[in-house]
């Protein structure tokens, strides 16, 4: 299923940490440029590889086929991480960077590493739902993480899903 950021379904399980834009306060502004500028490319990857999961999910439980392994949206997905790990790396070993802020951004690149490298299983099970469900309470974490590395000032803010339809829209209508 897929739900509104709103949704209180979402705010079950993983917590984001605690205030990952805390160290940001702390920068001196051209260090704050100089690390929105390398931070970026890698929040705007991970805002498309958890939209890009969300989507493949999507289509895999609905469909339930095996095609969906094979779809060049997957590949385009796992380089796109593979490219914000390389980034987060990098970024990582230099001094100075916000280390809350850096570690919502790698949680929410390890999450969604490891439903990439989950995602076939799913073919295999005796129980294709429960790993679902697992994908999709790591995907909800991811999201969870990221929007906590959301900062509105180095230009890194989630898309605002309030207009989506999605199964939540149908409990708020019958209240």
């Amino acid at each position: 299923m897929l739900h509104r950021p709103d949704c209180s379904l979402l705010q079950e399980g993983t917590e984001p940490p605690a205030d990952p834009q805390a160290g940001l306060a702390g920068l001196i502004s051209d260090h704050l440029v100089d690390y929105a500028v390398e931070v970026r490319p890698i929040y705007e990857a991970l805002r498309r590889v958890v939209g890009q999961i969300a989507g493949l999910l999507i289509l895999a439980q609905l469909t339930r086929r095996a095609e969906v392994l094979e779809l060049p949206e997957l590949l385009a997905c796992q380089a796109r991480c593979e490219e914000a790990e390389e980034r987060l790396r990098a970024l990582t070993e230099k001094r100075g960077v916000p280390a809350a802020h850096v570690r919502a951004l790698d949680t929410c690149h390890r999450l969604c590493r490891a439903i990439l490298d989950f995602f076939p299983q799913w073919r295999r099970s005796m129980d294709p739902d429960g790993e679902f469900a697992l994908m999709e309470e790591r995907l909800r974490a991811a999201y969870q993480h990221l929007s906590a590395s959301s900062w509105d000032k180095g230009g890194l803010a989630m898309i605002d899903f309030r207009n989506a339809c999605c199964s939540c829209e149908t409990q708020i209508s019958k209240n």
